[in-house]
């Protein structure tokens, strides 16, 4: 059955007020991912390698509520985890573990060992080489389909 919209808006509305995404506590960290991977809802954080390089140190989502919108283009949900200061950007800040190539982030529970909340890969791999070099992944947003995957 797929549910009828009033339904499914409360979907969202709902995950971003409850543990995991609610942000009363600044439990939740983005993380960039140096392998490739595929996002999948089965994924786990142990199955990823997280970045290593001077300056890749996971970020604090901020406190407060996430923002909930309908994009209109695709029809799906989305939940805009709150930017952090200076935003979803990360610097290399020293020449340790270089080169190294970014796939993608996540976005996780930092309590104990985390569990993995969502991933997204990078439109294209970016391979870091040098100090200065910058990465910027943009919004960090949770997408609830309009039907289910088959």
């Amino acid at each position: 059955m797929l549910p009828v919209k009033a339904v499914r808006l409360l979907i969202g509305e709902t995950l971003a007020t409850i543990v995991p995404l609610d942000q009363a506590s600044a439990l939740n960290r983005v993380a960039l991912v140096m392998a490739p991977f595929t996002p999948s809802e089965d994924l786990a954080l142990g199955d990823l390698t997280l970045a290593t390089f001077d300056g890749s140190t996971a970020k604090t989502v901020a406190l407060g509520a996430q923002q909930v919108g309908i994009d209109p283009t695709t029809g799906e949900q989305r939940i805009t985890v709150p930017d952090v200061v200076g935003g979803w950007r990360w610097e290399t800040t020293g020449t340790t573990n270089l080169p190294q190539t970014i796939y993608g982030f996540v976005l996780y529970d930092s309590t104990g060992p985390g569990p993995l909340i969502a991933s997204e890969t990078l439109p294209s791999p970016v391979t870091l080489t040098e100090v200065g070099q910058e990465i910027i992944v943009g919004k960090v947003q949770i997408a609830i389909s309009l039907e289910p995957f088959l």
